[in-house]
Order: structure tokens, then C-alpha cells, then sequence
């Protein structure tokens, strides 16, 4: 009898195995927290952690989350969800990615190059035109999946994935539709500083502190690595005071996001617009802000800058820059909003064409 029923054990691991393998799922089983937000337990969420290459040879690494009772044979809506500066898949973008599964559309959380688990060095870099080209080639990427619809793919960012996304959009049409939460500019932030007022003069300053940094580095020194969000002071910005308590605190820290970035980098920031070929971007845009964000000066920014009649700010009462990253209430708002948003867009695309 016992054999009888580790035979069955076994046909049955063997089924579900061949079952897999019929339906050419991608990657492997996602085995460790995909997101340090907790999500509902019985979603029916697939998780697959996929890798694929880009240019320079770096391979990214992301989470592939499957919506329930998926069908490898059917074509899905699918949506890319880009992290913030110096954040990895598992926080606020693969929180995002979870709940918008949740709504039936297949999505992606990523680790862009030079963070989390993707590749790239020196990494901590924060290179704004290589973030662009991290979510060009996960669109490539997406259009490889059978069960993806290539007619109808969206992307989301979050804060400076957001204005990575903006970056994008124009001149990759692949990316039928754009949504931003907390979306920021990194290049303006860190021209015009995040609270803005910071003169020419001081920019210039900050320049060649960083070029001389960067001199002594290519003389042999260490790298010089400071905090995204350093331990709050009297003058920090309301979104870094949050900012340190996300990534800093058990509240969303991970071990892949020390919240550190190079130096060097703020060159690479301040020399980034994401409004840059903004004229190019007609497709349909969703801003989603909080009441009380400080960063409400960079929505504005954006919303007066597209070209395109189907844009549309969406703004949370009561919510900061940083509560959207992971807090219920208002990450439920989002979400709804988002997804309503997105069926429109997208099926339209697909209706159309």
C-alpha cells in the first residue's frame, strides 16, 4: 500500500511537472519573498523569476507575476513596473506588480542594472539613460512571452521610475500606455534640488565636487558610496525623512537595497531630463500623486508637458510622496485606479488594431 502511494506521489510530481513544461512557462518557481509588503495569502499569484540579457552584456533579473488560473495559451495585457533610485524589485515596484496581477494582467519587477540581483558594475551606480535602456529591453523581453500581447503593453513607474518610464515612452511605441506614481524627474531633483531653489551657482559647485571626487577614484581611490536617504536632519525634505524610514527601518528594508549610491552618479542625474522628448509622447498618461507629496511641483512639471489629450493626474487626499510606496489605504486607491486605467488603454489598443 505504501508503495502504491509514493508511486502516485511521485506520477502526480511528474504531471504537474510535464504540465509546467506544456505550458513553456519562463524561469523558475520565485522561492524567496517577492515583495517585502505583505500581500493576501490565496491571491492564486504565480511568481516566476526570469533573467534575460542586454546590451553591455548585463543581465537583469526580475519577477514575472502570473495572474489566476492562468492560461499559458492565452494573450494577456502586460505591464512593467520600474523601482525608484536605489530600490530593488521586491519593494514598492513588486508590490505594485502583485497587486496589479491581482487584476488579471501578467506584470514585471525588475532590478535595474548595477541593483538588487541584475548585473553590472561598479554596482550602486544610479545611470539615468542606462534605466531607460533597462526598460527598453524588458519590453524586448515581454514580446518573447507567447502568452503576452505585444499590442497591448504598459508600463508604470514609481517615483524616479517614473520619469524613467516618461523618458521611455516617446520613442519606444512598444509601451502603449503610462502610468507614473510619485513619478519624479531625478535630473531636475537634482538640478533644482527635491524642494527646488537651488541656484545655478550651487549646481555648478556640486559639479566639480563630484569631478574631482571622480579624478581621485581614477587615481586609485575607493569608490565613494553615500546614503540615498541619509539619517534626517532639521532640513531634510519630507520625502527623505520617509525615505530613510522605508529603506532604512524594518518597515521595507532589504538586503539587496543598502540605500547606497555613488557619488560619482549625482553627475549622471543632474545631466538627465525625462522631459527631454516629452513632445514625442502622445500616448495616454496617468499621474497618480498624493495631497500632501512634495514632489507635487514635478507632477505639475509632467502633466503641462505632454502633448497628448488622454492625460490625467490622479491625486490621493491625505497621502505623502513616500505613502504610496507601500501603504494600504492608499496603495488600494492606486491600484483601482491603475487598473481601471490600463484596461481602457490597452484593450483599447487592441481593440483597434
Amino acid at each position: 500500500m505504501r508503495k502504491i502511494k509514493t508511486i502516485m506521489v511521485l506520477l502526480s510530481l511528474v504531471a504537474a511537472i510535464s504540465s509546467a513544461e506544456a505550458q513553456q512557462l519562463p524561469g523558475v518557481t520565485a522561492t524567496e519573498k517577492v515583495t517585502v509588503t505583505l500581500v493576501k495569502e490565496g491571491s492564486g499569484i504565480t511568481v516566476r523569476k526570469v533573467s534575460y540579457l542586454r546590451s553591455n552584456n548585463i543581465v537583469l533579473v526580475g519577477n514575472l507575476f502570473l495572474p489566476k488560473n492562468f492560461d499559458a495559451n492565452a494573450k494577456y495585457p502586460a505591464i512593467l513596473c520600474v523601482h525608484p533610485a536605489g530600490s530593488v524589485k521586491e519593494q514598492s515596484a513588486g508590490l505594485y506588480a502583485h497587486r496589479l496581477a491581482e487584476q488579471g494582467f501578467v506584470t514585471l519587477a525588475f532590478d535595474a542594472a548595477y541593483a538588487g540581483e541584475s548585473g553590472g558594475t561598479p554596482h550602486w551606480s544610479e545611470a539615468p539613460y542606462e534605466r531607460v535602456e533597462d526598460i527598453r529591453y524588458s519590453t524586448d523581453y515581454l514580446v518573447t512571452l507567447p502568452f503576452v500581447d505585444e499590442n497591448r503593453i504598459g508600463a508604470l513607474g514609481l517615483c524616479a521610475g517614473g520619469g524613467y518610464v516618461i523618458a521611455t515612452a516617446p520613442t519606444d511605441r512598444r509601451i502603449r500606455a503610462v502610468a507614473g506614481v510619485s513619478a519624479a524627474d531625478i535630473g531636475a531633483a537634482n538640478r533644482e534640488s527635491w524642494l527646488r531653489g537651488r541656484s545655478v551657482e550651487e549646481q555648478i559647485k556640486i559639479l566639480e565636487d563630484v569631478s574631482s571626487q571622480r579624478t581621485r577614484e581614477a587615481r586609485g581611490e575607493e569608490l565613494m558610496k553615500v546614503y540615498m536617504c541619509p539619517e534626517p536632519t532639521a532640513k531634510t525634505a519630507p520625502s527623505f525623512r520617509e525615505g530613510y524610514e522605508y529603506y532604512r527601518t524594518k518597515r521595507a528594508w532589504h538586503p539587496r537595497a543598502d540605500n547606497f549610491y555613488l557619488r560619482r552618479s549625482q553627475a549622471t542625474k543632474m545631466a538627465f531630463s525625462a522631459i527631454e522628448n516629452i513632445y514625442l509622447l502622445t500616448q495616454p498618461v496617468l499621474l497618480i500623486a498624493g495631497e500632501k507629496a512634495d514632489s507635487d511641483w514635478q507632477t505639475d512639471r509632467f502633466f503641462r508637458a505632454l502633448p497628448g489629450k488622454d492625460k490625467k493626474v490622479f491625486t490621493i487626499p491625505g497621502a505623502s510622496h513616500i505613502d504610496l510606496y507601500d501603504k494600504a489605504k492608499y496603495v488600494d486607491s492606486a491600484v483601482a485606479e491603475l487598473a481601471t486605467f490600463f484596461r481602457r488603454t490597452l484593450n483599447a489598443v487592441s481593440n483597434h488594431e
